[in-house]
């Protein structure tokens, strides 16, 4: 952290703000230990926030952490003042909580005060260089920790003189107005000149863009990069990226990534995977945590057979021992005693694993694990702030919260959106502004309150306002990095006041979103072109490679292909070479409640309630079947349903799966119908290529017949569109499977050979019924539609397996999503939810 004044260097004069890496390096200080108070909070909750904390426990951590802060920083000695002196009140309460809380903590400080408590100790003569401090420049809202420091280093080394107090702007421009306080009642109005401008962009991606093209195109006018600045708030990577692309070198971005907790990651993550349901994120970065035995390239293996759904880890068998300690992580615990037996077992086996147990606070005892309680007590340390890597020749980089380390002539703000310049004020998290005021009487405490962090904040803008000599530059991202919407500065009214030329503050704002970076207003900030692709060909050719053979079984022959694999053929031959080869979309995300985990559940309950060669069961026998399915569904498919969050869905779930269930009862009974095959894997040849595949259910109809059912969990209207137009494809080759089949010993197919067989769909969500080689009875909700679904369908795949026969994979055009959900009546989503690859080689086409 940055300390609010400026020492001087007794050798070059060099007035600079010092940081706390370089105080403890001058003072000799020892290492700071750990500041944890959220740990403290969990484990030891004061009746005070006790309620708070077991209805809101992050919440109320982060709050009472930060009151603690605050605390600290308003003593004048940085130790833990007496308790009592405000009485029986709200506020004495809380104050004497927090001093409680400090007081546990014994001699830990928050990040950077550490050093300033040993000077504040220090006798003086035990420094290796002297400090002398700038006089004047400690901030006037410095808190008292603050002021103690500086008047520790001024006692010892004295105070140097700063430069005289001007306005570093021309007098008359724009700036210079400002720069004599953007809050004072009265400031002199003017036309706007180009000490100012105002840009708005589309987000602070695009703003930082711009920053650096501004700088690159005063660079080439003449100006030095160290006479320019740059002013952000927050993540510096658009920045960073910004201005190495435009090849302007920065000073003051941080030196080295911050270092992450990898102990405590490691403790959360066992914790959480301690409990059930355990997310497959949580298992899956257990699995790539360096602190794990096995190598980096294995933990990556492991991670991504996790988030493909495969848990058991054969990746680990020919190390017995990485085998057993996954078995541990998988372990979930019931109990306090099988949840400290599995952590000793695992925290013996990785790196750090004393650390890392150390961290998991296990109450004593036999009953069940508080998981709350558990989870709030683990503590990961925030990554320390990396020291800025500064030089004299390149941009200089202003933080948003500091003052200037130096001065500048020409200042870009490059996200001068609203919260920032000047901060939007908080209140203090535990104290009203007049119990602070009450503290303040009672005690000398100088806690914080709006007022206070309001007038710090405008007092900060005022200062890095000052430090520029000819030109500030305002950029106003109008979205944030997720799209959200996002207003200007209230700073920016405050500079309107300035200029006599507006009648709007918003009027002074060049909105530039919508223009591409070619038609800004700069003159050098292109970087050169990148080459101009080559056209993309129709097909990639493999001559002489049997490409319906890149899987092969153990004994060397080629896999089959199922009827979703060669739907993604008909959509995009590519999207099915990848998968084919394993190079298919590997990106993770967090596991949801969608069309497919739907899809899976479902499909699951209806197998283990529509049994085959038993009767349609009674609609109350139904309703229990369903419960007790459904609950064993989602273990297998979705166990992070039977988490709290997740009620919701849950229920709203099974109520439509029940729904549905009672709805394809009455179709079998109005069919007649028997289940003779439930989940059932069919084998055959089909327009020359072998198959394989699951029919959800198989029919026997009173004459006879036998009708394939596919369960789709969508609705009737879609489905119906598709077959309308010829292009519905998986349930007749599941028919094609039966009229050619592969045999087997022992495979129960006998029923099913030599029967006519027809093809429908239950679309689960209204309960529509489709079929094609059936005809219903008259009255039947059935629908027949005909015996031409497939046609266009057919006659593609025909032409899809010719193209691979010969070598060739088709790329798409740009005019194929659009024909595949006009004309054939079904989304493409082998192109709209693919890999990225898919999309980068589709090739554009002009549409007629």
């Amino acid at each position: 952290m940055f300390y609010p004044f400026l020492v001087a260097d007794p050798r070059s004069g060099l007035q600079y703000r010092l940081t706390d890496t370089g105080l403890a390096e001058l003072s000799l200080a020892p290492k700071a230990q750990e500041w944890a108070p959220g740990r403290v909070i969990a484990e030891d909750p004061h009746p005070v926030w006790q309620e708070s904390l077991a209805n809101a426990p992050v919440e109320t951590m982060s709050a009472v952490s930060a009151a603690l802060d605050g605390l600290v920083l308003a003593t004048a000695d940085l130790r833990i003042p007496s308790a009592g002196a405000m009485g029986e009140s709200r506020a004495g309460r809380h104050l004497d909580a927090l001093i409680a809380l400090w007081r546990k903590l014994g001699d830990a400080l928050p990040d950077g005060l550490a050093a300033v408590r040993h000077v504040l100790d220090l006798p003086h003569g035990r420094f290796l260089d002297p400090l002398p401090v700038v006089e004047g420049s400690l901030d006037p809202h410095a808190p008292a920790a603050m002021k103690a420091l500086y008047g520790r280093l001024k006692d010892e080394f004295g105070a140097v003189a700063a430069p005289a107090k001007a306005r570093a702007a021309r007098e008359g421009s724009r700036l210079y107005a400002l720069q004599g306080g953007v809050a004072e009642g009265a400031i002199k109005a003017a036309p706007k000149d180009d000490s100012l401008a105002f840009y708005g962009l589309r987000d602070v991606a695009a703003c930082a863009d711009f920053a650096a093209a501004r700088a690159r195109a005063l660079i080439e006018s003449g100006i030095p990069a160290r006479e320019i600045a740059v002013l952000a708030a927050g993540d510096t990577r658009q920045i960073a990226r910004a201005f190495t692309d435009q090849g302007v070198p920065i000073s003051g971005l941080p030196g080295s990534l911050p270092e992450r907790d990898l102990v405590g990651e490691a403790a959360l993550q066992l914790g959480l995977a301690k409990r059930t349901p355990t997310p497959a994120m949580v298992l899956a970065s257990l699995a790539l945590s360096p602190l794990m035995p096995w190598s980096a390239q294995t933990g990556r293996d492991l991670a991504e057979s996790i988030m493909s759904g495969d848990f058991r880890g054969d990746i680990l068998s020919p190390t017995p021992a990485y085998k057993d300690l996954w078995t541990d992580i998988r372990a979930s615990a019931g109990s306090l005693a099988q949840l400290r037996f599995l952590l000793d077992r695992i925290c013996e086996r990785i790196a750090q694993g004393n650390e890392v147990r150390a961290r998991l606070s296990i109450p004593p005892g036999e009953g069940s694990p508080d998981w709350e309680a558990i989870l709030r007590g683990i503590q990961i340390a925030s990554p320390p702030r990396a020291d800025a890597d500064r030089n004299l020749e390149g941009v200089s980089l202003w933080a948003s919260h500091e003052t200037p380390w130096r001065q500048c002539r020409h200042l870009i703000i490059a996200d001068f959106n609203d919260g920032q310049y000047p901060t939007r004020p908080r209140a203090n998290p535990l104290f009203l502004d007049s119990e602070i005021t009450a503290i303040r009487t009672s005690t000398g405490l100088r806690l914080r309150g709006r007022a206070e962090g309001l007038a710090e904040s405008l007092s900060l803008f005022d200062q890095q306002l000052q430090a520029v000599a000819e030109s500030v530059t305002f950029l106003i991202p109008w979205r944030d990095l997720s799209g959200a919407r996002q207003q200007p500065s209230a700073g920016l009214s405050l500079v309107a006041r300035a200029l006599s030329d507006i009648e709007e503050a918003h009027d002074l704002i060049l909105d530039l979103s919508r223009l591409p970076p070619g038609d800004w207003p700069l003159a050098h900030h292109r970087l050169p072109p990148l080459p101009e692709p080559d056209d993309l060909p129709e097909a990639l050719s493999f001559p002489g490679l049997d490409l319906l053979a890149l899987r092969r079984k153990d004994d060397g022959t080629s896999k089959p292909q199922s009827p979703s694999r060669l739907e993604t053929l008909l959509v995009s031959p590519l999207a099915w070479l990848l998968d084919e080869v394993g190079a298919g979309d590997m990106s993770w995300s967090a596991e949801d409640l969608d069309v497919m985990a739907k899809g899976n559940i479902a499909h699951d309950v209806f197998e283990h309630v529509f049994l085959k060669d038993q009767p349609v069961p009674e609609p109350a026998e139904l309703t229990d079947a369903v419960a007790q399915a459904y609950d064993r569904a989602l273990t297998r498919h979705a166990g992070f349903l039977r988490s709290a969050s997740w009620e919701m869905e849950r229920s709203g779930l099974e109520r439509e799966i029940l729904q549905a269930a009672l709805r394809w009862r009455e179709h079998l009974l109005a069919l007649g119908a028997k289940i003779i095959g439930n989940e059932i894997w069919l084998a055959g040849d089909a327009h020359g290529i072998n198959l394989h595949g699951k029919a959800d259910a198989i029919l026997e109809l009173p004459d006879g017949a036998l009708l394939v059912v596919d369960h789709k969990k969508s609705s009737t209207s879609a489905r119906r569109r598709r077959m309308e137009a010829g292009w519905d494809l998986q349930a007749g080759l599941y028919r094609d499977m039966l009229a050619r089949p592969f045999r087997r010993d022992g495979d129960g197919m006998d029923p099913l050979i030599g029967r006519k067989v027809g093809i429908a769909y239950h679309l689960m969500n209204d309960g529509g019924l489709l079929t094609s080689g059936f005809v219903p009875a008259e009255g039947s909700p059935a629908r027949d539609m005909g015996d031409t679904v497939n046609d266009a369908a057919v006659a593609m795949l025909a032409e899809r397996l010719a193209q691979l026969g010969a070598g060739r994979v088709v790329l798409n055009t740009s005019a194929d999503e659009g024909f595949f959900k006009k004309e054939a009546g079904f989304t493409p989503y082998a192109l709209t939810d693919g890999s990225t690859l898919v999309t980068a080689f589709i090739r554009q086409i002009e549409e007629v």
